[in-house]
């Protein structure tokens, strides 16, 4: 019984369990609040980003119904079809971004002589 319960510890009721309270108990990587922004500075703001090929930070809700965000930073692209995409500084990946989950988003400037 114990050799099963190690091998399938994530189908058996221990392991949920278990893998329930490891996720209680571990720390959420706490991002800074920054405030809503409106409609009108969201689109001026991603225009200049796309313009501009600058990286950017943006927050975004984790859902459309959700207070909880991600923090993001890197290129944003947008696609002949109006989809946008972020690409990320540092895991080199591409994120489809939903309009109306965009809460904040911060231009970064570089300082190229």
């Amino acid at each position: 019984m114990q050799n099963y319960i190690v091998r399938h510890q994530y189908r058996s009721p221990l392991g949920r369990i278990l893998r329930g309270l490891k996720q209680l108990l571990t720390p959420k990587k706490h991002v800074p609040l920054k405030r809503q922004l409106t409609a009108n500075q969201i689109i001026t703001r991603l225009t200049c980003a796309i313009n501009q090929e600058e990286p950017v930070t943006i927050q975004i809700n984790q859902s459309l119904l959700s207070e909880e965000i991600t923090e993001l930073t890197g290129y944003v692209y947008q696609t002949q079809g109006g989809q946008l995409w972020l690409h990320t500084v540092k895991t080199h990946q591409s994120i489809a971004i939903l309009p109306g989950t965009i809460r904040h988003i911060t231009l970064l400037i570089n300082t190229k002589s």
